[in-house]
């Protein structure tokens, strides 16, 4: 599945957290570090399922680090295919 023109690829991630993985809405900000978002290594797991099935982006455990939601994102757009 792709994401319209409208969607950004951060509002994408913040739907697979709240929706998928049921992080409370609340905690989703922009400069909130990957790790307390996604605490356990299967929500990490579920995550990268996730990304990789509606952005097209194989992403690992690695790459959550201490990037905020906001570099995370940055980093799943930039290594997206062109459309």
């Amino acid at each position: 599945m792709t994401i319209s023109a409208q969607e950004s690829v951060i509002d994408v991630i913040t739907e697979l957290l709240t929706e998928t993985l049921e992080v409370p809405a609340e905690e989703v900000r922009a400069n909130t570090p990957m790790r307390l978002l996604v605490e356990d290594s299967l929500l990490v797991v579920e995550l990268a399922i996730a990304v990789e099935e509606r952005l097209g982006v194989k992403i690992d455990e690695k790459e959550f680090g201490d990037s905020t939601l906001a570099e995370f994102a940055e980093a799943v757009a930039a290594r997206r295919a062109p459309r």
